[in-house]
């Protein structure tokens, strides 16, 4: 049965605050991390949903033990923490958000699971170009929709209700995050429409380090975000769920995984 949307827009602003602890799926040990349907209402069924499959399926077959994972907006952590459970002792994960609220949940997981998995920092910043500082707009419905101001046009932000509430927040450069911590043999980006400074930042990053990269790329970003992949000689794939969801494809989709050319 179909919720409502005013029943549905009164559970959400009732929820704003709640933290349940849920459990990854038993592939990543069923690893325990605190969540909010302040975050999405999804979080209210669990972490073992379709919905998360390609975040956990990506984890599963492109990280291994030993690496080095970053997480470009890792709101509540569902691929951070998988990855870290991949990633084992000798790994590390950074996850990157400047949302504090969803910082908090991070760093609870994190010491809830300390000696489980890689060590999980979090860094509470956005990525962009270059070093600066923007407003970081949460939105009146879903916070893992929060963004900087400039990353959504008008249609996007009907989408997500208004604007909740908005604070400062830095903005690094992956370049820049790459001489102060190990860069990274994976990386995964979800920034709501900044994907392309989040990649226009971090250029010398993959030039010289060649992670994988799956990121979400936003339809307007897609022709740019394409000719920078190829620039720095990575094959594109649209990626929906693990190796049988991994398509070739000429120019960036909603999904996008990126493979650096061994040639």
């Amino acid at each position: 049965m179909k919720i409502p949307f005013s029943v549905r827009r009164v559970a959400e602003r009732l929820s704003r605050e709640v933290v349940l602890r849920r459990r990854l799926p038993e592939r990543f040990g069923a690893l325990p991390l605190f969540v909010s349907p302040g975050a999405s209402m999804i979080y209210w069924r669990g972490l073992r949903l379709s919905a998360f499959d390609d975040l956990y399926d990506f984890a599963e077959r492109y990280v291994r033990p030993g690496h080095t994972v970053w997480d470009i907006g890792s709101n509540v952590g569902l691929f951070a923490f998988s990855a870290a459970v991949r990633a084992g002792a000798s790994g590390r994960v950074l996850c990157l958000e400047p949302d504090l609220w969803s910082v908090r949940l991070l760093r609870r997981s994190a010491r809830l699971n300390v000696g489980r998995t890689a060590l999980v920092d979090v860094l509470p910043v956005a990525c962009g170009e270059s070093l600066s500082i923007d407003w970081l707009q949460v939105p009146e419905r879903s916070r893992a929709s929060s963004h900087l101001a400039g990353n959504l046009d008008g249609a996007d932000r009907s989408i997500t209700g208004g604007v909740r509430e908005r604070h400062l927040a830095p903005v690094l450069s992956l370049d820049w995050i790459a001489g102060q911590f190990p860069t990274p043999d994976v990386l995964k980006i979800d920034v709501d429409g900044g994907e392309l400074h989040v990649l226009r930042g971090g250029k010398a990053l993959l030039r010289a380090k060649r992670p994988i990269i799956l990121t979400e790329v936003y339809e307007r970003n897609a022709d740019a975000v394409t000719a920078l992949l190829h620039d720095l000689r990575y094959d594109l794939f649209q990626y929906e769920r693990g190796e049988a969801g991994k398509a070739s494809v000429a120019r960036a989709t909603y999904n996008t995984l990126a493979i650096p050319r061994t040639a």
